[in-house]
Parts: structure tokens; sequence; C-alpha cells
């Protein structure tokens, strides 16, 4: 039997070739000009090695870095699940895999190797998945012990534009709007020697301050793409007014409740109209936020709690890519145990409250559905709910709930 060839997320960077590079940077080139992108440089630029780090809305973010790093051949830090079918040119590239919301020390290795051998410059979406809407998401709390530990500048990308073009909610519509980007070097040498690593991760998480909304209204874009509201549902899941749950469905430009039949307009300027009713919310982002909230009590009542069979996918190589493992597998996710999955062989995935704050789902991950990332240091697998498609945004505001209630509760016993 062959031998699969599996995805090494722990190896070292290897040479990025020239002409993949050159091949990647020219379609980066023509993509920001067919969307007229532009990008601002603020203040002088160190010189390679530095870190560039990055907000992260849709694939337009990757073009916008590549050239804010051009002319230089850089690498970057990359979801493992990208490699499958493209390894040698995303390896040769200079792309390095990890699994997403996984803490790994070895990958600090491969990061130092890039930086402080090769030289080169390290791009990295602390995010690391995209915003659901235009705001910014939550960043590793280790982030500014990474900075001192590498001890190079630290650069950032501000990048507007790229959710309300193409929104993960509704990624199979793409509008037109102009897409810019800043580039400012935030952090120096200097400034990593001389700052506690607390001050640098608060530098850092001062400039992921990015919002979509706001971006659109003082620049007067408006958006009349006829199905702008189309999969909207996906994050406005709850109805503010009934309080019902997952009985949202969007068509062209509105969102509707089933049970309640309450109608709202997602306008031009990107703010929502209720038309039949008083608006509870004006925004996009306050209406997630308010789910959000109830989730987050939810948790701390204690009535938290999600279970549907689903079907489990093993990335196992290179060539062969996710294979569904076989039999009936059940997820579990609850407050005191976290995420578990149980197949006929007993317990496949298991992660507890405090191995991450965060989770990555996909509404329709390549245009096969939803899924759920579930990342181990060693494995990577996704989880295809069967009959609670719907949940995936409230398992991902759960997951953060249940992190910052157990943390809370290990302070409390250590005073």
């Amino acid at each position: 039997m062959k031998k699969i060839k599996r995805i090494d997320v722990h190896m070292k960077p290897k040479r990025i070739l020239f002409l993949f590079s050159f091949i990647i940077r020219t379609a980066a080139y023509f993509a920001r000009k067919k969307e007229k992108a532009t990008i601002k440089k603020i203040g002088k630029m160190p010189k390679p090695p530095y870190l560039l780090l990055s907000n992260h809305s849709s694939f337009m973010d990757i073009y916008l870095g590549l050239g804010a790093t051009s002319p230089h051949r850089s690498y970057w830090v990359c979801a493992a699940e990208e490699f499958v079918d493209k390894y040698f040119v995303c390896v040769h590239s200079g792309i390095m895999p990890k699994r997403r919301f996984v803490n790994d020390p070895r990958s600090l290795l491969s990061m130092k190797e890039a930086l402080l051998k090769r030289k080169k410059i390290l791009v990295m979406y602390p995010e690391a998945v995209y915003s659901f809407v235009g705001k910014p998401l939550r960043i590793d709390e280790g982030l500014g012990k990474l900075v001192k530990y590498l001890k190079v500048p630290v650069v950032f990308l501000n990048c507007h534009g790229s959710y309300l073009r193409q929104p993960q909610w509704s990624d199979q519509h793409v509008r037109e709007v102009p897409i810019t980007a800043e580039m400012e070097c935030i952090l120096s040498k200097s400034d990593i020697n001389e700052l506690s690593a607390e001050d640098i991760q608060k530098t850092i998480k001062s400039h992921f301050d990015s919002d979509e909304e706001e971006y659109q209204l003082q620049n007067h874009i408006k958006i009349d793409y006829p199905h702008r509201a189309e999969g909207l549902e996906r994050v406005l899941y709850q109805c503010p007014h009934c309080g019902k749950e997952f009985h949202m469905s969007s068509s062209r430009e509105t969102l509707s409740c089933d049970a309640c039949r309450v109608k709202y307009r997602l306008n031009e300027d990107g703010t929502l109209s209720c038309l039949s009713d008083h608006p509870r919310f004006t925004k996009v982002s306050e209406w997630f936020a308010w789910e959000k909230e109830n989730v987050e009590k939810e948790v701390r009542d204690g009535t938290y709690h999600f279970e549907d069979d689903v079907i489990m996918e093993k990335m196992e190589g290179v060539k062969v890519g996710f294979v569904p493992l076989k039999g009936r597998h059940h997820l579990i996710h609850d407050i005191d145990n976290g995420i578990t999955v149980e197949g006929p062989s007993g317990v496949v995935f298991h992660r507890e409250p405090l191995q991450s704050f965060g989770l990555h789902i996909d509404y329709n991950y390549k245009g096969n559905g939803e899924i759920i990332d579930l990342s181990s240091p060693d494995e990577t697998y996704f989880a295809r709910p069967l009959s609670k498609k719907k949940w995936l945004t409230k398992i991902r505001f759960a997951v953060e709930a249940i992190y910052n209630l157990k943390k809370e509760e290990i302070k409390e016993k250590a005073t």
C-alpha cells in the first residue's frame, strides 16, 4: 500500500521559489487592479525581517497583504487544510501550515526560522478566521509574548472594504466596493525591547479596531446589489421581536422571521430598517452583539447545551484530503466538558473548555456545506451537523463564553 503523505505542521520553512512567488504576486496585482484597491503606507517601513499582522474579512486581504509586502518574498502562516492538493506550491511559496485555535509551541520554531534565519517578512492574521460582521474578533492572549520572543518590528495592515465586498455569511455573492488598506509600523525593535509583553499585547489589540459598517457610512458607500441580504440569517439567527432562534430566512434584500413574520431590510448604506414593526436594531453588528450576550447569559445560567449527530471527516493527507469516518458520530458541546465527539470506536475528539477561546466554523466550506473545524496539535477534523446546521454561530459564541467563565472560576478559586 502506498504511504499517505501527511501535512507536517512543524516542518521548517522551505526556500521560496522565485517562479511561484512571482506568479502569485502577479495574480494578486491584477486582482487588486481589478478592484481598484489602494494601499497607503504611513511612515517609514522597517527592512525585513519583520512581522506583518492584519485584520481579516475575506480572501481579498491576502491580495492586499501580497501588495503590502512586495517586492519582498514573504512567509505566511496559513490554515493546514489549505495545503490539500496544493502542497508543493504552498511549501515553496512561503506558506507555513498551522492548525486553527491550537496552542502548539512547536510552531514557534518555524516562525523564528522564517524571520531570523531566512530574514524574511512573516505575515499573520491573528484573528484566525474571517470577521463575521465586519467587527474585530478576539486575538490570542499570547500574541504579545510571541512578539517579545521573536524580537522583530511589527507592522500592521488595516484592510477596509473586504467584508462589505464579500461577507463570509454570503460569500457566493460579490459586491462592488472600494478596497483600501493602511500599512504602518506599530512597534519598532526598540519598543519591543523596552515594553512588557502585556503592553505589546495592548498596543497590537488597539489596532484591531476596524469597523466596516462605519467605513461604509463615513465613505457614503452604497451597495445596491439586489441579493445583498441573502445568507444574513447565518449570523442573525435569533429574532429580536419574538426571541425565537433559527427561524430567520432571507431573500434578496430582506431578512424575515418565519415565526412572527417580522421583516427587516438591509439598506444600501448597510443599515437595517424594520418593514413591519419598530426596529430593535439598525445595525447588523448590534443585532449580532445582542445574540452573543444572550448566549453568554445561557452559559452563566447553566442552560446552554448542544448535541447533534454529525458526519466526521478527518484530514488524512496531501492528496487524499478529508475522508469521512465510518459509522455514526455524535457531537456534544456543554459547559463542563467542552466539545466531545463519539463514534463506534469511542471518543474520536475531545477539547476541554479552556483549551481554546475560539472555534473555526464555515457556513459553506468550498461550496460543500457547513463545517465545524475541530483541531488538535496532530489532527484536523471537520464535523458536519446533520439536523442542527443553523447552530454554527451560536456554538462559536458559546465556545468563547464558556472559556471566559472557566477562566473566571479559576481566578475566584485562587483568591
